[in-house]
């Protein structure tokens, strides 16, 4: 039972990544229906597009640079057999740090606001890490 619960944040960082990619189709889609972007756009994805189509699609392509960790890391835990509250309130607070991150990019897409929050999942993930090596040696 224990270890289902490290499942959660992890079904949560999955159902963002869901939820970028169908925001990013439909972004696309509205960009295409008004002109922003030409359809050959998406064969090589370089040239102009709108503001929000460049944002939509970079919002979900972070998504496949620093919680890549925090899922291998997920998936080591488990495998190890080695969930703690301590790796529970980690993952939680770095799912919530993710969120933040992409709310505040696809809203006022505020740079100081989101390096904040950027810097603040880093550093739970290392921290992450560091308490599962810790752990198992």
């Amino acid at each position: 039972m224990k270890n289902t619960l490290i499942i959660y944040p992890s079904a949560l960082m999955v159902m963002l990544t869901l939820f970028l990619y169908v925001k990013n189709y439909f972004d696309n889609l509205k960009a295409i229906k008004n002109k922003g972007v030409k359809f050959d756009y998406f064969k090589t994805y370089h040239g102009e597009v709108p503001e929000h189509v460049a944002v939509s699609r970079q919002t979900l392509k972070n998504q496949f640079e620093l919680p890549i960790l925090f899922y291998f890391l997920i998936s080591l835990i488990v495998l190890f057999d080695s969930v703690s509250k301590i790796d529970l309130i980690l993952a939680w607070m770095f799912v919530i740090s993710r969120y933040l991150h992409c709310y505040i990019r696809l809203t006022s897409n505020h740079v100081p606001y989101r390096a904040n929050f950027f810097i603040l999942g880093l550093f739970v993930l290392i921290l992450s890490w560091i308490n599962f090596l810790l752990n198992i040696f």
